[in-house]
């Protein structure tokens, strides 16, 4: 079973997708579409609840979007209010109808100071047969979030990411980073992992865009370091069945392994 994933690394603030981006994306014919962080958080915001204030209005244009695309939608994340407390979430949804939702478990330093709650619970779908969950950005940074996707057997761990500009990185320290957090992840998890990052700034702060998929056997693809500022909508083909092979590969190889240290 081959599975497309849609990667839109685009700028931050937009009311939603131009008419040139929605053709970019159904040219690729993708079944799950994936967008940023935040991603219609205006680049001047200062305030979450300012931004939560619009959130029937988000709903309703996402799962508009969804429809509009003719696939499921990983829809970055939103701002969203439960019981009087303000939560980074993320909303799928297929083909204009509601999935699911996933709070952000592992809020940032800056979220939490400017009001935003920790999430209860991982969350995660089966969706046409394939087991999708989600992180938000610096869940990835955990461990125990990749373990969480591997214990729900998930095939494709999505993770609408920020990344901040940082600008003393050198490519070297990039590519050990993907490596040592997102092909490592993907191992942990025994799940395709899809980063999929902002361009522009949110909170008057500079973003980079250095959106990838990995297998846990290696990172498939990857923005190159001199296009992280540059909005990218691309395509990659998933194999599930080889993914589900893998994973009952290292299951075997773990069972034997306890068994000769038993």
């Amino acid at each position: 079973m081959i599975v497309r994933v849609v990667v839109c690394q685009l700028p931050l603030g937009q009311a939603g997708l131009t008419l040139r981006q929605k053709l970019a994306i159904l040219r690729h014919g993708g079944d799950f579409v994936c967008l940023p962080e935040y991603f219609m958080i205006p680049p001047d915001s200062t305030n979450y609840a300012k931004f939560a204030d619009r959130y029937d209005a988000n709903i309703d244009h996402l799962a508009k979007l969804s429809g509009d695309l003719n696939a499921t939608l990983i829809a970055g994340s939103i701002v969203a209010r439960s019981a009087g407390k303000l939560y980074n979430t993320c909303f799928v949804f297929s083909h204009g109808y509601r999935i699911g939702a996933y709070q952000k478990m592992f809020p940032t330093v800056g979220e939490m100071e400017r009001g935003i709650s920790q999430g209860s619970s991982f969350a995660s779908w089966t969706i046409d047969g394939i087991r999708v969950g989600v992180l938000l950005c610096a869940d990835v940074l955990r461990p125990e979030s990749f373990d969480e996707m591997g214990r729900r057997q998930v095939d494709v761990t999505f993770a609408p990411t920020i990344s901040p500009y940082k600008p003393d990185d050198t490519p070297e320290e990039k590519q050990k980073r993907d490596e040592g957090i997102y092909v490592r992840g993907a191992s942990n998890s025994g799940s395709y992992v899809v980063k999929v990052c902002a361009t522009g700034c949110v909170f008057g702060k500079r973003l980079q865009g250095r959106s990838l998929v990995a297998a846990p056997w290696k990172l498939l693809w990857g923005v190159p370091s001199q296009y992280e500022s540059t909005p990218i909508i691309n395509s990659v083909d998933l194999d599930i069945d080889r993914l589900r092979e893998h994973r009952r590969r290292a299951l075997i190889e773990r069972l034997v392994t306890d068994a000769r240290t038993a």
